[in-house]
């Protein structure tokens, strides 16, 4: 019987060709992967030689600033899209959380007035909460109304008037820095750790999944869904509350319609950032880097002189062009069978 082996060597030798079709691949899943992270920085070197203050240490803290806000509103929502759920009333809770911050300020310290926020952002994030657990209304319904309602009463309480804060060391702390990094900014790095451990890491954020994914289901197996929704809509207020607190800080006032549109640009960086509005699963890091984006995009447009109604257009465009980019991937895992 004659029997050839086939020599070590040639079993060993690697073929270049698959190993630089291999190599290919992997770079071009962690472009997909990491797209929008490319296209910021793609953007900021473009303004950088466009308009060179864009690069300098007073606009990076401003743009800093401005992704702070809508970025720790951001954590909040990204629990809730996760969820299946959404939240309309964002500009209603920052307003009457404000308005209580500087209302309170005159006679209470620091620490009290952001107790208070944070009180009263749970406390409407609860009434949203109920709801939609157990009055069973559809969230975009309830948080619409709760919007106007909200609204409504930061009107009523103030008059229609502005509010100033004139507490100089509230002022100071909301707008500080530690280092080069604004303090808001370091406040939503915090937030968004906090959140995406929750997300990712405890029961709470396994049934918040599982309830975006399949409510029935989720019901079926046993998870608290009533539980679930309420305590991610108290959640979600928490995080409006913080925004409001270094919104009202910046603005050195309140007044009712100081956070106008505010839940459309929060919505846009969380779905820009990857979390899908048909929910299962959420990017707490794309929400960050949804809300850096934004703000680059509308700092640029201000350096180069274009009217601010673009920014909507802009702001529009990128979050219709993202959902339709979300819809035709999540079309083709489920055609691979991967979703």
């Amino acid at each position: 019987m004659n029997t050839q082996e086939t020599p070590k060597s040639a079993e060993l030798k690697p073929d270049p060709h698959q190993a630089g079709r291999s190599q290919a691949e992997e770079w071009k899943q962690l472009l997909a992967r990491n797209f929008l992270v490319v296209i910021l920085v793609a953007l900021c070197v473009t303004m950088g030689f466009l308009q060179p203050v864009f690069l300098s240490g007073g606009n990076i803290s401003n743009i800093l600033f401005q992704a702070a806000f809508v970025g720790l509103a951001g954590c909040g929502m990204t629990i809730l899209i996760a969820g299946g759920m959404i939240d309309l009333s964002e500009s209603g809770v920052v307003a009457i959380a404000a308005i209580a911050i500087a209302m309170v300020l005159p006679s209470t310290t620091i620490g009290g007035a952001l107790v208070t926020a944070l009180i009263l952002g749970a406390g409407l994030g609860l009434i949203n909460g109920l709801l939609v657990a157990y009055v069973k209304i559809a969230p975009f319904i309830a948080t619409l109304g709760s919007l106007y309602l909200f609204l409504g009463l930061a009107f009523i309480s103030t008059g229609q008037k502005v509010v100033p804060i004139v507490s100089t060391n509230y002022r100071m702390f909301t707008t500080g820095s530690i280092g080069p990094l604004p303090v808001p900014f370091l406040v939503f790095v915090l937030c968004a750790i906090i959140t995406g451990f929750i997300l990712h890491h405890t029961y709470f954020g396994r049934a918040v999944r599982a309830l975006g994914s399949n409510e029935v289901a989720a019901s079926l197996a046993g998870l608290p869904v009533r539980r679930v929704k309420l305590l991610a809509f108290v959640f979600a207020g928490l995080t409006y509350a913080l925004s409001a607190v270094f919104m009202s800080g910046r603005l050195s006032s309140a007044e009712g319609n100081m956070a106008t549109g505010f839940e459309m640009s929060v919505i846009a960086a969380v779905v820009v950032g990857g979390t899908a509005l048909r929910g299962g699963n959420g990017t707490v890091v794309g929400t960050a880097v949804g809300a850096l984006l934004f703000a680059v995009i509308n700092n640029s447009m201000n350096l180069l002189g274009i009217a601010s109604y673009w920014q909507y257009v802009v702001t529009g465009v990128v979050l219709v062009l993202a959902i339709a980019l979300g819809s035709a991937r999540s079309g083709g895992s489920r055609i691979r069978g991967e979703g």
